[in-house]
């Protein structure tokens, strides 16, 4: 992600996620809710699909909000809850939709529960990241019909690996190390948060920037998705994407069952933009042996 590192302290009631990513809540620039409105309507126009009326729904990495269809969504779900780490964001997302906001819920949470720190912390020192051991805990609030995660897989390590002042080889090594486990943990608990229903993975697989070459450009890969969405997931996944944040393999993995998938454009700023794979998958059932998921997938955006 083009981003420069944050001034920020560590406190120890804060931990180094929580700092990271209230720090980047804070830089959010004017504006870029009107830049971001196709986001919206795209994700909209795959929850219209999935989110039936009267649902519970949680939005878990709601940060600002700016890219998310809320208004709508609060219209169509009979209970909203908006989870962030960054308690002041999701505070004052929901205080933007005015008349519906007696439905809707701010969560301030880590969803990692202390996973991302952790790994963090273990980086800095120089040590393997500690191995997650208990059965990932549901949400609070759930068991929720739908769960969206909302474009946070790339921001639970990268951010404060790079606040702490990591060289770049480092943070990658750390990402290579710990992501897949962390990443793994978390999806695994938003399964169990909605284990009769589904969660709506929303992952920025891909950017485009200056000094961040790609070996093809974001129309390609959309224009494919129009014809032929497998061709244009196996193309996406040839380029230069974040190390150890791609929720796809460990639904694979979980053996849950892949029902709808997406690809839109997200317009980030004026020297950024973002390719996102939006995953729906329904939590695999407890009868249900691991093995692959049915997919790839029915639309593109």
């Amino acid at each position: 992600m083009p981003t420069a590192p944050a001034k920020i302290n560590t406190t120890p009631d804060r931990g180094a996620a929580e700092a990271a990513n209230r720090a980047r809540n804070r830089q959010a620039q004017v504006g870029r809710r009107r830049h971001w409105r196709p986001a919206r309507d795209a994700l909209w126009r795959l929850l219209d699909a999935h989110v039936r009326p009267g649902a519970s729904v949680a939005v878990v990495g709601v940060g600002n909000g700016d890219d998310l269809p809320l208004r709508r969504l609060a219209r169509r779900a009979g209970r909203l809850d908006l989870i962030d780490i960054d308690g002041d964001a999701a505070r004052a997302a929901r205080r933007r939709l005015l008349s519906r906001r007696a439905r809707v819920t701010a969560v301030a949470a880590d969803v990692t529960d202390g996973d991302a720190d952790r790994a963090v912390q273990a980086a800095i020192a120089g040590h393997a990241p500690p191995p997650g051991t208990a059965p990932p805990r549901r949400l609070a609030g759930g068991p929720y019909d739908v769960v969206v995660a909302d474009l946070l897989y790339t921001q639970l390590l990268f951010p404060a690996l790079l606040d702490a002042g990591l060289p770049g080889d480092a943070v990658q090594a750390a990402l290579a190390k710990a992501g897949p486990p962390v990443t793994r943990r978390l999806v695994q608990r938003l399964h169990a948060s909605a284990p009769e229903g589904m969660v709506v993975h929303l992952h920025d697989l891909l950017g485009w920037w200056s000094q961040h070459d790609q070996p093809f450009g974001i129309d390609a890969v959309l224009e494919l998705g129009a014809r032929d969405l497998p061709a244009a997931l196996a193309l996406a996944d040839g380029g230069r994407s974040p190390v150890g944040a791609d929720p796809r393999p460990i639904l694979k993995e979980l053996g849950a069952d892949v029902v709808d998938t997406a690809l839109w454009r997200w317009p980030f700023d004026d020297v950024a933009e973002y390719l996102v794979v939006a995953t729906v998958a329904r939590s695999p059932g407890p009868a249900r042996s691991p093995g692959p998921a049915r997919g790839p997938g029915l639309r593109s955006r």
